[in-house]
């Protein structure tokens, strides 16, 4: 194995932070008499949650609508995080610089198991309601047989259900369509694939379909997004932006990235938005695709499917969304809708929960 100093460094930081920060688990089979915490679903943001309680002397129930393979939530669906420095638990260790979902996936599942939250967690057990009893106590679905709870966690994540188009003459279409959180078991080899989004999702789309063979992958976008490369000085250099958000210098990494990183395909750096606007998405494979003809880009609106492709008036650079193109047909005989996710509801919160000022998110 290569040896790579930047990440035996960062291993060693791993290891110092496991040592000092991670919470001791629980024996196994303990019941804790600290405070019962009820944590609604069992997402990276719920098993991280649960693990600090009970590591803490807390009692824990997770309730998950799903089954066991929903254990990392939206992360076990498509998900990859495209940074080394994302951590969710001082446990965590990365063995490589942008862990793919497998990965992510695994050290959620190990968590999951590290500190006992198998005996705590419900699953197919959907939440419709948390409400309190006389004394103040939670209840879970006016079910006692749960259990009191002396509070309750939400984690149930900002993506929900997958979130699916309605396209005019959908049904006329004579391919494969699928959500690309359903891309799992499915294959691309020999088939002109249409990505719809422009986005992480189809960001994420696109590699699994030029790694499976594909004949040809289009991404049809609705506007231009920044890219970053997945390299870990460039992204810390663009993380020192302690403000979070543009700034008058912020022309200067733009113009680095037209000209270092995009160069030839300049034409697909946005124009109307700044780097710091939104969350970039971090990729350096997909231009390379592009160069490779493996994969075209194009910017433009969807007209509506036909009986071997999809309608599409192509924009040009500068000309905003819903506005004058050419159309053209685009062929294919797969389409990946990387349209994203619902947002979950809280409705299962009481109204008193959410009192003035304090909005549900």
């Amino acid at each position: 194995m290569e040896f790579h100093p930047v990440l035996w460094v960062y291993s060693l930081i791993q290891w110092v932070l496991d040592k000092l920060f991670s919470p001791t688990p629980p024996p196994p089979k303990t019941t804790l008499d600290r405070p019962r915490i009820a944590i609604i679903g069992a997402g990276l943001t719920g098993v991280s949650s649960a693990s600090h309680c009970v590591g803490h002397g807390f009692e824990v129930t997770i309730f998950e609508a799903g089954d066991e393979r929903s254990i990392g939530g939206i992360w076990s669906a498509c998900l990859q995080i495209h940074s080394i420095m994302y951590r969710f638990h001082p446990s965590i260790r990365w063995a490589a610089g942008y862990p793919d979902r497998q990965q992510i996936v695994s050290q959620i599942t190990q968590l999951w198991k590290r500190y006992g939250l198998q005996e705590r967690t419900r699953f197919n057990t959907r939440v419709t309601s948390a409400s309190q009893d006389r004394s103040g106590r939670w209840i879970i679905n006016n079910d006692p047989s749960f259990g009191y709870f002396d509070g309750v966690l939400a984690a149930v994540g900002t993506c929900g259900d997958p979130k699916m188009a309605h396209i005019p003459n959908q049904d006329r279409f004579k391919g494969e369509i699928f959500h690309s959180s359903k891309l799992d078991g499915k294959t691309a080899a020999e088939k002109k694939v249409l990505i719809i989004g422009g986005g992480a999702s189809a960001v994420e789309a696109l590699e699994f379909v030029v790694h499976t063979n594909a004949i040809s992958t289009s991404v049809l976008a609705r506007s231009d997004k920044w890219i970053i490369p997945r390299n870990a000085i460039v992204d810390a250099l663009l993380a020192m932006n302690v403000f979070g958000q543009e700034t008058i210098f912020s022309w200067i990494p733009e113009s680095l990235l037209k000209k270092l990183f995009y160069r030839d395909l300049e034409d697909l750096a946005p124009t109307s938005e700044g780097l710091f606007t939104e969350t970039p998405m971090v990729n350096s494979d997909i231009f390379r695709q592009i160069r490779n003809h493996n994969a075209d880009w194009l910017r433009g609106d969807i007209i509506g499917f036909s009986e071997t492709g999809i309608r599409f008036r192509q924009r040009a650079k500068g000309v905003p969304k819903g506005g004058p193109g050419r159309d053209i047909e685009v062929k294919g005989d797969m389409v990946i809708m990387a349209t994203g996710y619902q947002r979950p509801s809280l409705s299962f919160l009481p109204p008193e929960v959410f009192e003035e000022p304090y909005h549900p998110p």
